[in-house]
C-alpha cells in the first residue's frame, strides 16, 4: 500500500469529534482514544479504528456486544499494529468468539465473517485472501486481493451522493488529510471522484 501521504498523518489518533481532521464537521466516529507517537513511522499508510467485538456468530455481533475500541495504525504490508508497532491489545476476556471490525476515514467498515482465530494468545486475521472473509461480502476485489470499499467522505458507512456533493465538491482541488482523497494521495481531484467514488456509489457497509 502507498505510504505518500504519511507525512501528513497526524500524530494523534484522527477519530476524536473535538478534532475534525478530515474536514468534515460532522465527525461520526465519537472516539476519544489517545494513541499517539512522537513521530510517524515510515511505514504508516494511515489510521484505523479496530473495534473487538464478543458474540456467537457473526449475524448477532451487533454494536451492543462492542467489547472495546482503539485507534490503530495500517502498514504498507496490510498488517494493523498498535501505536508500538506490535499488535493491538485489548485487556478483556472473551465468552463467545471475537469478531473484529474496521473503521476508516473514507473507507465502508468491514467485520470479519468468523470468529478470530487464537494462537499463543494472540487473535488474527486476513481479510485480503477472500471476498467471504468480511460478513456478507462486504469487501471488494482488487487484483489478486481484496479490500474496503471507498468513497465513503462522510464517514457514514454508505457511498452515496452527499460523499461527492458534500464533500468532495468542497474539498475539490485542496491538499492535505481529507477526508474525500478517496485515492489516499493526499490530493482530492477528478482521480478520487472518477475511480474511487463512482464505481462504488450506493455501496453500504453490511456489518451488523
Amino acid at each position: 500500500m502507498n505510504t505518500s501521504i504519511t507525512g501528513q498523518l497526524p500524530l494523534s489518533q484522527p477519530f476524536n469529534p473535538a478534532l475534525p481532521y478530515f474536514g468534515n464537521p460532522n465527525p461520526v466516529w465519537l472516539y476519544n482514544g489517545t494513541e499517539s507517537v512522537t513521530s510517524m513511522p515510515a511505514s504508516v499508510v494511515d489510521w484505523v479504528l479496530v473495534e473487538a467485538r464478543d458474540a456467537v456468530n457473526a449475524a448477532t455481533a451487533t454494536a451492543a456486544t462492542s467489547v472495546g475500541k482503539k485507534a490503530g495504525l495500517l502498514l504498507s504490508n496490510g498488517n494493523i499494529v498498535g501505536t508500538n508497532l506490535q499488535p493491538i491489545s485489548f485487556p478483556i476476556s472473551i465468552s463467545h468468539s471475537l469478531f473484529v471490525v474496521v473503521y476508516h476515514r473514507n473507507h465502508l467498515a468491514i467485520m470479519s465473517s468468523a470468529g478470530l482465530a487464537e494462537s499463543g494468545g494472540v487473535y488474527s486475521w486476513d481479510f485480503t485472501t477472500a471476498l467471504g472473509k468480511a460478513y456478507n461480502n462486504g469487501q471488494k476485489a482488487l487484483g489478486s486481493y481484496f479490500g474496503m470499499y471507498g468513497g465513503d467522505g462522510d464517514g457514514n458507512n454508505q457511498v452515496l451522493t452527499q460523499d461527492k456533493t458534500g464533500v468532495w465538491n468542497i474539498q475539490a482541488g485542496k491538499v492535505g488529510y481529507l477526508g474525500s482523497d478517496y485515492k489516499l494521495n493526499g490530493q482530492v481531484n477528478n482521480q478520487d471522484k472518477d475511480d474511487i467514488w463512482y464505481p462504488n456509489r450506493n455501496k453500504v457497509s453490511p456489518i451488523p
